[in-house]
């Protein structure tokens, strides 16, 4: 055998950290002997005289929890002088074995050696050795060229969180165990969970792709996989598992880059088909391993796989998933909903009539309805036949859900507050529908948002009744109206609110809005700055933040799971923040919806607030294909977007939102290293550079161009990062941290950065390119030539005014007079700009930067730092 003459670092359990080559002791293969000769002449380790093994493998790594490097750990069975004579090695036969350097061990010591991959960094805290372990692999020990000892593991002895090794310490039986470095080996206790390795699908090179878990000809479930690399993959190397969580093998084939593959889900013996032991439910879940590395899900509910169709990703390899129509080896496309859907359902009808719920043909062929039946599934009876009635394409058809005569068409069951239906053809089911008691509430229904629409006839909302017509969307913002928000709370909830404002501490409380009444959701402060300015001050005038569901599991009103009332500090003009997002709309930004309220608390009116949707799952969903993505909202630590290390913890406050339990996070550490390196390939620009045409044009550096880089989302959508708006109310010039002396309405816009632009990665990286500032001009054109215009602007705040000036006027805890509202929307109040005063002032001033007349940067150092301005 090979010997490669390399020291390792050891950690001694019983020492402090020494660092790797100390020793200066020349490590040649010539240099055995002696060392040998002097251990043999100590007698202090027997081993070749007597064979008895004095130094064992004790314990492995192979997968650690917290994602840090494998590690092997010796015991001493008894005093060694030296280690100098023994080397490891694992069991890829491409790996030389390496020595251990001249380090007494003392009987009952622990060494810990760390295994790292050769390109590795090496690491500042212990000693390694340059191969890693895998999840089915060997360690071997060797002394003067001889083995004394191997511990071998296979798949699964290993997992991540778990390590591999003797009990009891030296001499016992191999096992898997709880990890316990330089300790003594524990056993794998029954509470014991064994972690595997997050979700990894920005790095994966195949993906579940599509799953059909009903065949439409009676034939057994499948799983296609799709190759989304650029190499071929070997599918032995990878197992999978349905939510039951048993692993199975795959078969050994390779397949290349864009290549699909199925395999059949049963338990029956096939002779010539590739199948995994398992069937996939209605509802269900399969998970793609690599060794013990997560490294793909596919997760479905009811009535998202139903027959005759299957669920997968669109476009194939993606995040987005979709209910489908089986595509087996070739691309994804979408499933049509139908031909014969339920469309809407009503199980609380106001007038207190009969419940009903409506179908509709969606297809371009007659519909017989007689060969269908529907089934309550919360109640334990029969399918109910469906009447003699043929469906014309497009034709709705209402039945009531009713135990009583009625002169319409009927089934005798009722409705739940919390149900659910099928539509059943040839004993299976073929459309489903389920609904929480919040989607039913009296004078309102539930169902399908918009049948007409292959790309959105499955998708589900909350509506207003309208029987055997297209249904209607019932929405809570209306920009145009002013609406009433009621709150009700113990006092003594209320109190410790008010009292406690920092602590942003959830309370149970009522609600009422637009007709609906919840009776448990949370209410809590919410903000930064603002949060601290208003607690130090004599106001109770906190923004607020609810949550719909936070008692309530799948609540919601009018959709919404969660939302925040905003407080308009510093803004006189109760507008800023609606007119920067009206801005961010028209521009074609995913931008939370929002509308004034009126917002009582116990009856009594406490203010004029601003709601504005919270920027969550359901706003992805209701924004984006891909609403399967990492969420972000940057605030501290990392929110700059500089680059630190591919550590995600080293970026304390980037704040993921979504996806907690399954990202690795290594999508916006790609993302973050890119825009360092000045690269945009991961960045959506043009989204990007038409949020910086408006947030530039308002001068608004609470963002994440200002000195704090806050107030902003940042969404995945298969490796490709957008950003989404946040907070506006410090828009129009209003906020000037670091900014003092300068007059904020000329913010260069080719540099439109507080500090140094290099330290606004993502805003630098973009604005490097000759062509996005070409294409970032020609929006900033846009607005200057329309909604920012003078005559446009100024109908635009009129508009606004007519809207709200009776509820300004009326405000009882507001922060301004209603004559400084009346003020600042034309010329100053305090330091805060009029609107149209500010406005006229920016657009001339942006005019001149693109006429060149002005300078448009500076020399890098962002606006309000040393740069240069005339």
């Amino acid at each position: 055998m090979k010997y490669n003459p390399i020291y390792i670092c050891l950690l001694l359990a019983t020492s402090v950290l020494v660092g790797c080559g100390d020793s200066g002791e020349s490590t040649d293969t010539t240099d055995t002997t002696d060392t040998d000769t002097s251990e043999s002449t100590d007698n202090t380790d027997n081993t070749d005289s007597t064979s008895t093994v004095s130094l064992v493998i004790n314990e492995i790594v192979a997968s650690a929890a917290d994602d840090g490097n494998d590690w092997i750990e010796l015991y001493a069975l008894q005093d060694i002088a030296t280690l100098s004579s023994y080397s490891i090695v694992d069991d890829n036969t491409e790996h030389e074995a390496q020595y251990l350097p001249d380090i007494a061990l003392a009987a009952g010591e622990f060494i810990v050696i760390q295994a790292i991959d050769e390109a590795d960094t090496p690491p500042d805290d212990g000693y390694y050795v340059t191969f890693k372990l895998g999840s089915d692999d060997a360690v071997t020990l060797f002394k003067d060229a001889a083995q004394i000892d191997q511990l071998d593991w296979e798949e699964g002895d290993a997992p991540q969180g778990a390590s591999y090794g003797l009990f009891t310490d030296g001499t016992g039986t191999a096992q898997t165990l709880n990890p316990t470095p330089n300790a003594a080996n524990e056993e794998l206790s029954d509470d014991s969970s064994v972690t595997l390795d997050k979700i990894t699908n920005n790095d994966a090179p195949i993906r579940i792709n599509e799953i059909v878990a009903s065949d439409s000809d009676n034939g057994y479930d499948w799983i296609e996989f799709f190759v989304t690399g650029t190499s071929a993959v070997n599918l032995s190397d990878y197992t999978v598992a349905d939510e039951d969580g048993e692993r199975m093998a795959l078969p050994n084939i390779t397949l290349s880059a864009g290549e699909f593959y199925r395999v059949y889900a049963t338990t029956s013996e096939t002779d010539d088909l590739e199948t995994v032991a398992f069937k996939l439910g209605s509802s269900d879940e399969v998970s793609l391993y690599n060794g013990d590395d997560l490294v793909d899900q596919l997760a479905w509910d009811k009535g998202q796989a139903l027959i005759e169709f299957s669920y997968g990703r669109f476009p194939d390899g993606s995040d987005a998933t979709k209910i489908l129509t089986p595509t087996p080896l070739t691309a994804n496309t979408l499933g049509q909903h139908g031909p014969l859907v339920i469309s809407e359902v009503v199980a609380s009808d106001i007038n207190g009539s009969a419940d009903w719920f409506e179908l509709y043909n969606s297809s371009t062929d007659n519909v017989a309805l007689t060969n269908y039946s529907i089934i309550d599934e919360s109640d334990d009876i029969e399918p109910q036949s469906l009447p003699d009635v043929t469906l014309a394409p497009g034709e709705y058809l209402v039945i009531y859900a009713t135990d009583e005569e009625s002169s319409g068409y009927t089934v005798n069951f009722k409705l739940g507050k919390e149900d659910e239906l099928s539509l059943i053809l040839n004993d299976e089911t073929v459309d489903y529908i389920s609904w929480k008691e919040s989607d039913v509430i009296a004078g309102f229904s539930y169902g399908l948002s918009d049948v007409t629409t292959i790309e959105n006839s499955w998708d589900k909302a909350f509506l207003t009744p309208t029987q055997g017509s297209e249904n209607s969307q019932a929405k809570a913002f209306n920009p145009t109206l002013v609406n009433s928000l009621f709150i009700t709370i113990t006092d003594e909830n209320w109190n410790d609110i008010l009292d406690n404002p920092l602590d942003e501490e959830y309370h149970e409380a009522s609600i009422t809005f637009n007709g609906v009444t919840l009776d448990s959701i949370a209410i809590r402060t919410k903000g930064n700055s603002s949060l601290t300015s208003v607690a130090n001050s004599s106001s109770d005038r906190y923004s607020f933040k609810v949550d719909v569901n936070e008692y309530v599991s799948g609540q919601k009103l009018f959709g919404l799971k969660k939302f925040t009332l905003h407080n308009s500090y510093n803004d006189p003009s109760y507008m800023r923040e609606t007119i920067a997002y009206d801005l961010l709309t028209e521009m074609g930004i995913a931008t939370p919806q929002h509308s004034y309220v009126n917002f009582y608390v116990n009856g009594e009116l406490f203010g004029f607030y601003l709601m504005v949707e919270a920027i969550d799952g359901t706003f992805l969903e209701n924004n984006f294909e891909n609403a399967n993505g990492d969420l972000y909202k940057p605030d501290g630590t990392g929110s700059d977007l500089v680059w630190i290390d591919n550590d995600i913890t080293s970026y304390a406050d980037i704040n993921l939102k979504t996806n907690e339990d399954t990202t690795d996070n290594g999508a916006i550490l790609n993302f973050i290293e890119q825009i360092n390196n000045g690269e945009t390939d991961a960045t959506d620009v043009d989204g990007l550079l038409k949020y910086l045409s408006v947030s530039v044009a308002l001068s608004n550096l609470d963002s994440y161009h200002g000195t704090l880089a806050h107030n902003y989302y940042i969404y995945d959508r298969d490796g490709v990062f957008s950003l989404l708006p946040w907070d506006f109310n410090e828009s129009f010039g209003t906020f000037t941290m670091d900014c003092n002396g300068v007059d904020i309405r000329e913010l260069y816009i080719d540099e439109p950065t507080s500090g140094a632009l290099a330290e606004r990665p993502l805003v630098a990286s973009a604005l490097a390119s000759e062509s996005n500032l070409t294409t970032y001009h020609a929006y900033l054109q846009t607005l200057i030539n329309g909604s920012l215009s003078s005559a446009q602007f100024s109908q635009r705040v009129a508009d606004l005014k007519d809207l709200i000036s009776e509820h300004v006027a009326n405000d009882p805890s507001a922060f301004y007079s209603y004559s400084q509202f009346e003020q600042n929307l034309t010329s100053s109040v305090n330091n805060f700009y009029g609107l149209t005063e500010f406005m006229d002032y920016r657009v001339t001033n942006m005019t001149q930067q693109l006429n060149g007349e002005l300078p448009s940067a500076g020399t890098g150092s962002g606006f309000c730092g040393n740069s240069f301005r005339p």
